[in-house]
């Protein structure tokens, strides 16, 4: 006898959503289960704008950011079964016409503190016409997260060519996600929004589901996971393309709920990443890193914005001790941060000097381990940019 997400599998190419087998339950079984996932159609101008440009036989472009969920990893067997590249199988087969492209911009153990920062050249470099975000598990269910999220938005809506957002919520095993915020950010900005965890959640605590039967761990989805996601996400497509109307005007982007702090990013990483002083710090030898694990060694880098962001990893064995200073004032203690929040706020506007100096545990013995920093970046408010001048 099949499991309950066996019998949904058998629905989940939802490139034919109308075919169903004998085996697999009744449309009106399953459409609850849908219609619950799909939270808000939201504005569905530019959605029908990029219907209409795919009927035109232009190419189009589909892209997804967010964290591990998204990038599939091991987790997936299959590449072609995780989420972003069925959508693009769903403009395939709506629009042979139309050369369709995908953008995975999935980095595993990332947040949208990152993705604001990263956007720009993951994602809008590329010049995609849809874009889903999916952050819901990698984020905290709190207000700083929640404006951090909210800059990838007005990032994506303000861009040229009035990209089209959908904004995906996944989930823990015990259901918790970073929804809440989340979607009262996609209301006030009128976004499609679809929750997996809505759809689901009522059938894995009823027991009519299993767990393992979409998930590879706590986290993860798997195969059958990543296809009902693109379930859910054909559907709200499938919702949209009876409509015709190409003439409604896309909506003008309402003022920011939160802030704009992080609509406007700049970020180095890697070989851009320059210094401005060093003693003692080297490159890595892939040439990603800057690398300090003497005591004295100091490094020092220059950033324009109101907020810091510092990507940086402690190597695990013996780890050294840092502190970090911004335009010469008082050291703080650099300590691991899983959720890679900004590591300083509220700064006047305009352009900072950050030092990095290691500093060696007089109770250590033996080698340290290394500090690797890997980018830097700023964000900085337009809003009160302009306040101060």
């Amino acid at each position: 006898m099949k499991t309950g997400f066996q019998t949904l599998a058998c629905l989940t190419c939802f490139l034919h959503p109308i075919a169903i087998g004998a085996s697999a339950v009744s449309s009106i079984a399953i459409d609850p289960i849908v219609r619950r996932g799909l939270v808000s159609k939201g504005d569905t101008s530019r959605l029908r704008a990029v219907f209409e440009k795919a009927r035109r036989g232009e190419p189009v472009t589909v892209a997804a950011i967010g964290g591990s969920i998204t990038a599939g990893g091991r987790q997936t067997q299959d590449p072609a079964n995780r989420y972003i590249q069925q959508v693009a199988k769903w403009f395939e087969g709506h629009f042979p016409n139309s050369k369709v492209s995908f953008v995975n911009a999935g980095i595993g153990g990332t947040n949208s503190f990152y993705g604001a920062m990263r956007l720009q050249h993951d994602v809008l470099a590329k010049n995609p016409d849809l874009v889903v975000v999916e952050w819901a598990v990698n984020n905290q269910a709190g207000k700083d997260f929640a404006e951090s999220y909210e800059g990838v938005l007005r990032q994506l809506l303000r861009a040229p060519g009035h990209i089209a957002v959908i904004e995906l919520f996944f989930m823990h095993k015990d259901g918790e996600n970073a929804q809440m915020w989340q979607e009262i950010l996609g209301r006030h900005y009128g976004l499609p929004m679809v929750s997996f965890r809505d759809a689901l959640w009522p059938e894995l605590t009823s027991g009519r589901v299993q767990w393992e039967d979409l998930y590879a761990d706590v986290v993860h989805p798997k195969d059958e996971g990543h296809l009902f996601a693109g379930k859910l996400l054909g559907e709200l497509l499938e919702s949209v393309l009876p409509e015709t109307d190409s003439t409604q005007p896309v909506a003008e982007i309402p003022v920011p709920l939160i802030s704009d702090l992080y609509e406007s990013c700049r970020f180095a990483a890697y070989e851009e990443l320059k210094t401005t002083a060093n003693t003692g710090w080297e490159r890595s030898a892939d040439q990603k890193f800057w690398e300090g694990d003497a005591h004295g060694d100091a490094i020092e880098f220059e950033f324009t914005g109101h907020a810091l962001f510092l990507g940086y990893d402690f190597e695990k064995e013996q780890a050294p001790k840092a502190v970090f200073s911004i335009d010469g004032g008082k050291p703080q203690p650099l300590k691991e941060d899983a959720h890679r929040r900004p590591i300083a706020s509220d700064l006047r506007s305009g352009t900072h000097r950050l030092r990095i100096e290691i500093q060696r545990d007089g109770t250590a013995s033996g080698p340290l381990g290394k500090l690797k920093v890997w980018g830097v970046g700023g964000a900085e408010s337009e809003t009160s940019k302009a306040a101060k001048h």
